[in-house]
């Protein structure tokens, strides 16, 4: 594994754990992974495919942050996102936030079943989008 992958795996582990701890996404978390992502993109030769990526996985979950009018998915995800596109390419990145959604989604459903939750509750997106990341690296030979 290259040095942008571990990055961002490190990155949303660091914010996934202060996500459960309260509800927040610092940015210094985000920007350092993202600066650090592109950083080794620029010294292994990937920097367009980093930016590539961060503008497509921030901008999509941007796009989600604004039809939401914020309820849906906070700005701490969408620049954590741009971290992992920079760090993963658009192609990888994409896999991450579909496995991301995926996992939310089913701890969510299990929390509905569980009655842990109600619709209304809010759950904290960082741990899946940690979660995601390692399966968007894993398989990111694979994404392209």
């Amino acid at each position: 594994m290259t040095a942008a992958p571990a990055t961002a795996i490190a990155g949303t582990l660091i914010a996934a754990a202060i996500d459960l701890r309260t509800g927040l996404i610092p940015d210094p978390i985000s920007g350092t992974t993202a600066l650090v992502a592109l950083a080794a993109a620029a010294l292994n030769g990937t920097l367009p495919t980093a930016l590539a990526g961060s503008v497509a996985a921030g901008g999509a979950l941007w796009l989600l942050h604004a039809a939401t009018g914020g309820r849906g998915l906070g700005l701490g995800d969408v620049k954590l996102g741009a971290a992992i596109g920079a760090a993963l390419g658009p192609a990888a990145a994409f896999v991450a936030l579909g496995a991301a959604f995926t996992f939310g989604a089913l701890a969510g459903i299990a929390l509905l079943l569980a009655r842990r939750a109600t619709r209304r509750s809010a759950l904290p997106f960082a741990p899946f989008l940690a979660l995601g990341t390692l399966a968007g690296a894993v398989l990111q030979p694979w994404a392209a």
